[in-house]
């Protein structure tokens, strides 16, 4: 720009350094951040840089040529300068105009045919129009490629720093000119020296605009991929085939269902903000459980929820999977589901045939066995009282006979039925094998447990039972009682309550009877002796079988050794009947 007259004065030099130390900071700014165009930018700020000491050394030789110095030296370096500042003007403006694309090499052989061509004609052949002539064309040269580069990208949708650099560089181009080509013009840059630091001062501005402008275009396009981004996350939801559900994380409203949810859980779609994910939780405990595994996992998947629809008082089961995403500028929960109601209800149906008589629907001997075992060992603890009742039908096999097995089978029916009505429903009766059923009592001792079983007789006694032939038939059970006062094992009790079963049976059958305890060393030694005679004279390759468990015989091999101990200690006794 050459305006020497910044060194006129104290206060004009301070102005422009204090300008031009703004620009470099600005410029320092931005190549801190991801502006594309920060490369091209600062090399524009270098040849800035360069030209504004080419001022310097211009008045360095006007001070030094009033001496009457020699200013070859001074000429060259400011030719120079001029050479560089324009070099890395251009390759700045070519940076901003292709990006990435090298210039390296035309820069370099611009370079060395100018750096010859200085050299030549301040040293070899001075020449001071050429020198003169030279100085211009660097200057013009310079700011015409930035000028061209900055109206270049004023195409741009965010092209405001760019435009504003570009008016500021067309400015000083054509006082450029004008004080080079306009002999009438020249008066423009007399005492013009303000110029400069105001050009350095509009070029920061641009810069922060440029990069404001980059910053905008980004949040744009950034906005636009989020829109994108949703649409295709409704697009997903909405044809999935499962239903699914996105809830804001904040306050879980739901924000966005697809039909299938809709349909699944019963949401009127015009007013989806009114309803909250937990509202279709049917179990608190369950939706707490899921909310802890998304926080410590981040993502859940094939969790089974218990839930229930808006209206509906049924609960079903669903198969839940849940992650968390960003949606609409918000944190949401995804939530998916699958209905496994009928896999849950067939689940349950095996499981309860597992432990349920297909005959009687009661539980079955192996539940019964497992569930007071359970129960002794917490009423063990507590020091509470239970007995364990064991029932029979008189005469069953007669039943059997007069009226056949389809009436037998209506007799056992009628008996679990009333059993049930009888009793709590803490209590538990299972139908332990053929006509026989055992009933657990908790918290009732011996003489209580003979109260109940006497009521259950005596209505047992009443029923009226009809016969595929239209006869009535009515029957009678026999029930022995044990208690915790005889053991805490389970198999005790219920050997030493069918004990007690078959005294009642002896005593003229629908009657009840209580185990005593004092008779239960007698089965102790009668085992004892079971023991001794299975073990006499065994040859050595039975010897094993005492010490292996033989889980798959399902308990026959210990109902025959029951079997046998009750046949060694009553070698009398007749068949329940």
């Amino acid at each position: 720009m050459g305006n020497i007259e910044i060194f006129a004065q104290t206060s004009n030099w301070i102005i422009t350094v204090l300008s031009l130390v703004i620009f470099s900071i600005t410029t320092l700014a931005i190549r801190q951040g991801k502006l594309p165009a920060k490369e091209g930018l600062s090399y524009i700020y270098l040849g800035l840089l360069l030209e504004f000491m080419t001022i310097y050394t211009t008045h360095l030789m006007t001070v030094e040529y009033a001496r009457g110095q020699e200013i070859d030296w001074l000429v060259f370096a400011q030719l120079f300068l001029l050479l560089i500042s324009m070099l890395f003007l251009a390759e700045g403006a070519l940076k901003l105009m292709m990006g990435n694309i090298s210039s390296t090499l035309i820069i370099v052989g611009l370079g060395i045919i100018g750096f010859i061509a200085s050299a030549y004609f301040v040293f070899f052949f001075p020449d001071n129009n050429v020198i003169s002539n030279m100085q211009t064309i660097f200057t013009i040269a310079g700011f015409l490629t930035i000028t061209i580069a900055f109206w270049s990208q004023t195409h741009l949708r965010h092209a405001t720093g760019y435009l504003t650099a570009a008016l500021s560089s067309s400015f000083v181009l054509g006082i450029i000119i004008l004080k080079n080509f306009s002999a009438t013009a020249g008066w423009i840059l007399v005492d013009s020296w303000y110029i400069t630091p105001l050009f350095y001062n509009v070029m920061a501005v641009a810069y922060i605009a440029i990069n404001a402008d980059f910053l905008a275009s980004r949040l744009e396009n950034a906005k636009r991929e989020i829109i994108k981004y949703n649409r295709r996350i409704e697009e997903i939801i909405k044809s999935s085939p499962f239903p699914i559900i996105l809830s804001r994380i904040s306050d879980d409203k739901i924000i966005l269902a697809n039909n299938n949810a809709i349909k699944l859980f019963g949401i009127d779609e015009r007013e989806l903000d009114h309803y909250r994910l937990k509202d279709f939780f049917a179990d608190a405990e369950n939706r707490t459980l899921l909310t802890e595994r998304l926080e410590e996992e981040k993502e859940v998947k094939d969790f089974e929820v218990l839930v229930k629809s808006y209206n509906g008082d049924t609960p079903f089961w669903l198969l839940t999977s849940a992650t968390t995403i960003d949606y609409n500028y918000d944190v949401v929960l995804y939530t998916a589901f699958q209905d496994i109601t009928s896999r849950k209800n067939r689940e349950a149906l095996l499981k309860n045939q597992a432990i349920r008589d297909p005959l009687t629907s009661l539980y079955n001997r192996r539940y019964f066995e497992d569930e007071v075992k359970k129960r002794i060992d917490q009423a063990r603890k507590t020091n509470r009282v239970y007995s364990v009742l064991m029932s029979d039908v008189d005469l069953f096999k007669r039943v059997n006979d007069t009226y056949g097995h389809k009436t037998g089978d209506k007799v056992l029916i009628e008996l679990a039925a009333a059993s049930e009505r009888a009793l709590r429903d803490g209590d538990i009766v299972a139908r332990y094998g053929g006509e026989e059923f055992v009933i657990y009592l908790a918290d009732v001792d011996a003489e209580k447990a003979k109260v109940v079983a006497e009521r259950l007789r005596t209505t047992i006694s009443e029923l009226e039972i009809p016969s595929d032939d239209g006869r009535i038939v009515k029957f009678t059970i026999s029930i022995g009682i044990s208690s915790s006062k005889v053991s805490d094992n389970i198999d005790t009790l219920i050997k030493t309550a069918d004990e007690a079963l078959y005294k009642a049976k002896q005593n003229g059958r629908n009657r009840v009877e209580i185990f005593n305890p004092e008779e239960l060393k007698h089965i102790d030694m009668a085992n004892k002796a079971l023991h001794k005679d299975e073990t006499a004279n065994r040859h050595p390759i039975f010897e094993k079988e005492d010490k292996e468990e033989i889980s798959l015989l399902d308990g026959i091999v210990e109902n025959k050794i029951m079997d046998k101990a009750t046949t060694i200690e009553q070698p009398n006794k007749e068949p329940k009947e």
